[in-house]
């Protein structure tokens, strides 16, 4: 037999057709919040009898009871009571004729009741409450306050585990890839099902294929942005399991959903699947989040990336890689990208390098005068960092190469001169201020 808190958790979800306000009493209650949806669903008499009607297609022996107060359905519906009381004025006459051992107290409690000769509620009720108090303790005098609908009793509301998890065996083992997308569209459709019934989507998804004699095989695969579209989900599924080698025969499937995340309004494109948009038949692809995921797919979850600009005035730290970004981000996959605009001073180049290379002939050729490039726009002076211990102080120069300049080759060319001798476009280049040493940093388009 299935836990009864797994019951009542399966219960709840059931239970939430009629109210959003669900809250588990152990070990074998629920408590529904039907104020807010009389208005929807009423009259109370008529709600009352859709969830009991509920509960019995589900073969369930329940018993229920409506009071002004949580605490006092609960009690009338331990004693088999089916009460519909609206009016908290009558809720005290309806409670003299329980008995004490629907509250649910401890036996220590209920004996002492007993050995006072309190039986009903209605006998409770009439104790005075400062000696009720002293002989049985201040709780019971705040339950019966909670009961009558004197007090408060905030509780704590059922939230579902925003998941999907289904999975599926089959009568053979499957050994060709191409079998197992074709079993797998029947959960990818019970996937977008769940999705859309909670207007919600997903970024992450894991696929767990299960082997006779071998461990499990886990794919693990991620989208651009959210989403509870089938096509998508089936798409990107289909690319991990083209490159997919099987270890051995498939004998089962199981798909696991990440956590479920809100859905914007834009998420869903307006123009999907029409002619002549962006994305459309022309790229191969139905805008930027299928692209990304797709290459993905294919080259692996770290190849594709964007990149963010951070509010920071040295370069190489002025811009952070992500695997999330909005569809305006630009996606470069192996390459750091920065945006043009994150000085204030002279333009930014759009490539940056892994590291700025020294240029050490680039001092002496301005020394000799035979210039074989030319500081177009400086100096832009950049000094900040000191606070990390990784302090920066340059100038920063635009520079191109003369026309015409041709230099012998120099058999051990440092790398800054290779790049110098290889290249004709527009060079960012910074002296450092402290050792008077020239580097070439990035290349303007």
């Amino acid at each position: 037999m299935e836990h009864s808190a797994v019951v009542l958790q399966r219960l709840c979800m059931h239970a939430q057709q009629f109210t959003s306000f669900v809250s588990i009493e152990p070990p074998n209650a629920l408590l529904l919040e039907i104020k807010g949806s009389l208005k929807l669903l009423g009259p109370l008499e008529r709600l009352h009898a859709d969830i009991d009607a509920c509960w019995r297609r589900l073969a369930l022996p329940a018993h229920s009871a409506t009071a002004p107060s949580a605490l006092a359905a609960l009690w009338f519906a331990r004693a088999d009571q089916p009460v519909q009381i609206e009016d908290i004025a009558a809720l005290p006459g309806h409670l003299a004729g329980l008995p004490i051992v629907c509250t649910g107290w401890d036996i220590e409690r209920l004996q002492t009741l007993r050995a006072m000769g309190v039986a009903r509620m209605g006998e409770l009720l009439r104790l005075p409450r400062a000696g009720l108090a002293r002989r049985v303790g201040t709780a019971t005098v705040q339950d019966l306050d909670i009961a009558l609908g004197r007090q408060f009793a905030p509780r704590r509301a059922f939230v579902p585990r925003e998941r999907f998890r289904a999975r599926c065996d089959f009568e053979t083992e499957i050994e060709n890839v191409a079998y197992l997308e074709k079993a797998l569209e029947p959960l990818i459709a019970a996937c977008a099902q769940f999705l859309r019934e909670r207007q919600a989507g997903v970024q992450a998804m894991r696929l767990k294929l299960r082997h006779r004699a071998k461990p499990a095989t886990c794919v693990h695969f991620g989208l651009a942005s959210i989403t509870s579209e089938r096509r998508r989900l089936t798409d990107v599924l289909a690319q991990k399991l083209g490159r997919l080698e099987l270890a051995a025969p498939v004998r089962g499937m199981e798909l696991i959903s990440g956590s479920l995340q809100p859905l914007a309004a834009g998420s869903r494109d307006a123009f999907a699947g029409s002619a002549g948009t962006g994305g459309g038949a022309g790229c191969g692809c139905d805008g930027v989040p299928q692209l990304v995921e797709r290459l993905r797919a294919r080259l692996g979850e770290d190849a594709v990336y964007g990149v963010i600009a951070i509010p920071e005035h040295r370069p190489e730290a002025a811009w952070r890689r992500v695997h999330e970004l909005p569809l305006t981000s630009v996606w470069r996959g192996g390459e750091k990208r920065v945006d043009q605009s994150a000085g204030h001073g002279l333009p930014r180049p759009v490539w940056l390098l892994d590291a700025p290379l020294p240029l050490p002939e680039l001092e002496l050729e301005l020394q000799r005068h035979q210039i074989g490039l030319i500081l177009e726009e400086g100096p832009e002076r950049i000094e900040s960092g000191w606070w990390d211990g990784k302090g920066v102080a340059r100038d920063y120069y635009i520079a191109r190469q003369t026309p015409g300049v041709h230099r012998a080759p120099d058999p051990h060319p440092s790398r800054g001169a290779d790049a110098l001798q290889r290249t004709s476009a527009k060079l960012w280049v910074f002296q450092e201020r402290r050792s008077k040493r020239w580097y070439l940093h990035g290349m303007f388009a």
